[in-house]
């Protein structure tokens, strides 16, 4: 009897787990649509002045890429149509008449000159020659700061340089794509011409 009854109850066993529906039999299955694979996107290239430059240059519409001016007609390409970069020769030309007025100012007439003017990006012979230093990673004219820095700090240490080179460092304009000095370099600036004012400083942002 002991047999007999220990069967009935394995198959009672038995048959209450084939009765029980499987833990994965009861999870509702996903009716939806099978999600696309992820595709990554590509990381547009950054720019090293933070500068949003087109495609094409807004003066001449010729192509350039990703440059701070047009290589074809020397338009700056962050600021308004028509402020282009100073040429070699008005550039040279604007360092013969500093070291004019130097001399016959005494050096102490330039100086307070010098200091009044470089609030508004320029030198006394900029400001005669209607030429502007802009400061290129706010797209706006240079400050009193910067042009201190770039006249009398940067110039210094370049021309130390210049004295050990042959004055080779004097020449870097000449085959600089935006024109620029090692001067220039340091203080993150470019030189153009600004012969209507349009970039003269307004009293509300100096």
């Amino acid at each position: 009897m002991t047999k007999n009854a220990d069967e009935r109850r394995e198959a009672e066993v038995r048959h209450q787990i084939g009765t029980q529906p499987r833990q994965w039999e009861q999870r509702p299955r996903a009716t939806g649509p099978t999600p696309p694979p992820f595709t990554p996107q590509p990381t547009p290239p950054a720019t090293t002045t933070g500068l949003a430059s087109p495609s094409n240059c807004p003066s001449c519409g010729k192509a350039v890429g990703g440059e701070l001016s047009c290589q074809f007609c020397s338009q700056v390409l962050f600021l308004p149509q028509g402020i282009v970069l100073s040429t070699a020769g008005r550039r040279f030309g604007g360092y013969v008449l500093e070291c004019v007025l130097v001399i016959c100012t005494l050096l102490i007439g330039w100086a307070i000159w010098a200091a009044i003017v470089f609030q508004y990006g320029q030198t006394p012979a900029k400001q005669l020659l209607h030429m502007r230093v802009v400061y290129i990673p706010q797209a706006r004219t240079a400050r009193w700061w910067r042009m201190f820095f770039r006249e009398v700090i940067a110039k210094t240490l370049i021309g130390i340089l210049a004295s050990f080179t042959l004055l080779i460092p004097y020449f870097w304009l000449l085959w600089d794509q935006n024109r620029q000095e090692l001067w220039d370099k340091m203080a993150t600036t470019l030189v153009v011409n600004d012969p209507g004012d349009r970039l003269h400083p307004q009293p509300s942002n100096q």
